[in-house]
């Protein structure tokens, strides 16, 4: 969910920061993206479709499963060259800004949760010190969304360690990771043989973990080999291409064929690919007026705080918002507008503190 940078040469950056210093190196159409799949997040665990008839919104709503992935590779192709470059202290920094809202964000809400509790003599969230360890542990108690921040910190850190074992054999490695985790997909014998055997407590965050690192590793590739740089020469024919394979293979299912946890399969990856293509293409680099570009950078921050905060903020005005209450598209509005504010007054007073991990 969370990506900062990528060097794609020594003097060349893609920044996807909150401020609007280095406007130039800004990716609009990626900052957009990120956007709409946090967006895609909030819908996933708060829309109902039993809510609407509208064709609009149920086409908008309809795939929520390509949010995940696409943060996951963005997450590796803009953190590939710090990541892979065996400096302590930028691994050091990446875990810091993880590991942070990880552990920070459950106990706020587990504290806020039993305070409420008090007031009003009932459990309205059932929080003891046991979910809490839970949640710590494996990211999957009363914030379960979690479990993508825990995928994220190991699959990083098993990265460093791949790269500090094998130097110069690095990629290598990590393509044989990604060929045995779709070989183990397809045949069926990860999901037969380990998702059923682990804990409820802990089995959608472990077993997605093996789902997980095809993404990672197409980040990483993505990155190194500098691919959308180089697309940015034949524009018009990647954007086409782009959309045509992410139609047909969205559209004929293709590579579909499989049982698996949550976000298992090829063509999540593929079509993951074309979205980041597509997007990151988009001419709005060019824009020159000023107001608009900061106005973009305004409205695309924050993704990261969103996804921490959605689930939370749901429970709470589920109790005075019958929007929210009943999944309703206004209720995903309007969680996704109190999500992004409280957000806003965070970083006012954190920005330049470490707590702005929290948010941003």
């Amino acid at each position: 969910m969370i990506f900062n940078y990528v060097k794609l040469d020594k003097n060349e950056k893609i920044i996807t920061k909150n401020s609007f210093n280095a406007k130039r190196n800004f990716n609009y159409g990626l900052a957009i993206l990120k956007t709409l799949l946090a967006f895609s997040v909030v819908i996933a665990h708060n829309f109902k479709k039993k809510t609407t008839k509208n064709e609009i919104i149920l086409k908008i709503t309809e795939d929520r499963k390509l949010h995940v992935p696409s943060f996951f590779i963005m997450s590796f192709y803009f953190t590939c060259n710090d990541l892979l470059s065996l400096n302590v202290k930028l691994l050091f920094k990446r875990m810091i800004r993880l590991l942070l809202p990880y552990i920070s964000w459950p106990i706020i809400i587990f504290t806020i949760n039993n305070i409420v509790n008090l007031k009003y003599k009932k459990k309205l969230f059932p929080d003891t010190f046991q979910l809490l360890k839970l949640q710590l542990l494996w990211g999957s108690s009363y914030m379960a969304q979690f479990w993508f921040q825990w995928n994220l910190i190991v699959i990083t850190f098993l990265f460093y360690i791949i790269k500090a074992i094998f130097q110069k054999n690095v990629l290598s490695i990590l393509q044989f990771l990604l060929i045995l985790s779709y070989i183990s997909q397809y045949s069926g014998y990860y999901y037969k043989n380990y998702f059923r055997k682990f804990p409820s407590y802990n089995k959608y965050t472990i077993s997605r973990l093996f789902e997980m690192i095809p993404f990672g590793v197409t980040g990483i590739n993505l990155g190194l080999y500098k691919v959308i740089k180089y697309l940015q020469e034949v524009k018009v024919k990647t954007f086409i291409f782009s959309v045509v394979i992410y139609n047909v293979v969205k559209e004929y299912n293709i590579f579909t064929d499989i049982k698996g946890v949550s976000y298992y399969g090829i063509n999540l990856n593929i079509e993951s690919i074309c979205l980041i293509f597509i997007f990151s293409l988009f001419p709005l680099n060019n824009i020159t007026n000023n107001f608009l570009k900061k106005l973009l950078v305004l409205l695309t921050n924050y993704t990261a705080g969103i996804f921490y905060l959605h689930v939370s903020v749901r429970n709470y005005l589920k109790y005075f918002i019958n929007d929210i209450k009943n999944g309703t598209f206004f209720g995903l509005i309007i969680n996704y507008f109190i999500c992004y504010c409280i957000c806003q007054f965070g970083m006012f007073f954190f920005s330049k503190t470490q707590f702005q991990y929290l948010f941003c």
